[in-house]
């Protein structure tokens, strides 16, 4: 009997051994088969083909619309006063600087002359021939400043030439003080 009971015995266990596998195995197969065909998105972008030249942006359409039609005479001047003064208050912030940038000071003053000279075209003639006056001392200004290189004495000379001439611009062009003297 005791062949019979080894052999029971060994075949009992390689039983064992086989159905105790059985389930490794099943359960390895199926996890592999989840991550395979549902999971594991980085592994799937992996061997996703990408293309070799993106698409190119679509162009944006664009529809520039002309609002200055209606804009009344007041609203457009005080814009340009306003730019004027901006660019009034950076040139003499430029030269006000230790070392005055040159390119600083030829924009800056380049932009408050055109402000300037649009001014002039809003107002009547009464009011544009005393604007006109200004318009010429800050031609030969911006010529000056156009010119080259600007030390430190001609700097503050200048500065103090614009100081006056812009106390005078806003005592007398002050947007609310010409609104009757506007061309319609």
């Amino acid at each position: 009997m005791k062949p019979n009971s080894r052999s029971s015995s060994s075949s009992i266990g390689s039983r064992q051994d086989a159905v105790g596998r059985k389930p490794w195995i099943s359960l390895t197969a199926y996890c592999l088969l989840l991550i395979a065909g549902v999971g594991c998105e980085s592994l799937e972008r992996k061997f996703t083909r990408k293309p070799k030249h993106p698409d190119a942006p679509g162009t944006p359409i664009i529809n520039f619309q002309d609002y200055t039609q209606t804009m009344t005479p007041v609203d457009r001047y005080r814009k340009h006063y306003l730019m004027f003064g901006y660019w009034n208050d950076e040139l003499l912030a430029t030269l006000q600087d230790a070392h005055p940038s040159p390119k600083r000071l030829k924009r800056s003053s380049t932009e408050a002359l055109e402000e300037l000279t649009t001014l002039l075209g809003l107002l009547s003639e009464e009011k544009a021939a005393v604007l006109g006056r200004f318009v010429e001392e800050r031609v030969t200004l911006n010529e000056q400043l156009q010119g080259g290189d600007i030390n430190q004495l001609r700097a503050s000379i200048l500065r103090r030439e614009l100081e006056s001439q812009t106390r005078l611009i806003q005592r007398d062009f002050f947007w609310r003080d010409v609104e009757d003297q506007l061309k319609q």
